[in-house]
């Protein structure tokens, strides 16, 4: 018996670079609020299996503007930070909706981000092989946090591959 993880992949139409507003800086590099688009709400509501709008939340404020999959051609979205922590096991969907509803964002974390509609290594988080580097979620390791760590609604996501400044 096998205990791979199924991989179900969440495709999409919209093929344009979704809304962003620069919003400010932080530690030397642009910010920017991505909104959540309606063809996103509706893929993270398939995804979490639960009605997205119910959290609340309209963007995501993320270092750095989306960009292509070289896989697909999709943007990057916030829905991909969803869907790669539920393929490797780093949340559970219950988790995440839970932690949208309470206001709280992702804590900046190392972890590579794949892209949900192709699979395809979006953002490769660190230099070294400590994250793996799969060009796939295929070839992604799961992913298991020893304990609990909670998150904070002040800290922000990062779309740009470089680790944050000291």
């Amino acid at each position: 018996m096998s205990s791979a993880k199924t991989v179900e992949f969440i495709p999409t139409l919209f093929r344009q670079k979704p809304p962003t507003k620069l919003i400010g800086q932080e530690n030397g590099r642009d910010l920017y609020l991505w909104y959540i688009t309606e063809d996103e709400s509706l893929r993270l509501s398939k995804l979490l299996r639960r009605n997205f709008q119910e959290t609340g939340m309209g963007g995501t404020k993320v270092v750095g503007l989306p960009l292509p999959c070289h896989g697909c051609g999709k943007y990057q979205e916030f829905i991909d930070w969803v869907w790669t922590a539920i393929m490797r096991s780093v949340h559970s969907s219950d988790f995440i909706f839970n932690a949208l509803m309470k206001s709280r964002q992702g804590v900046e974390t190392q972890h590579d981000v794949y892209c949900s509609e192709c699979g395809m290594l979006t953002i490769k988080r660190v230099k070294d092989a400590s994250e793996g580097n799969a060009p796939d979620i295929y070839q992604a390791q799961q992913f298991h946090l020893p304990k609990y760590q909670p998150t904070l609604p002040s800290q922000r996501l990062s779309a740009d591959p470089k680790p944050p400044m000291p």
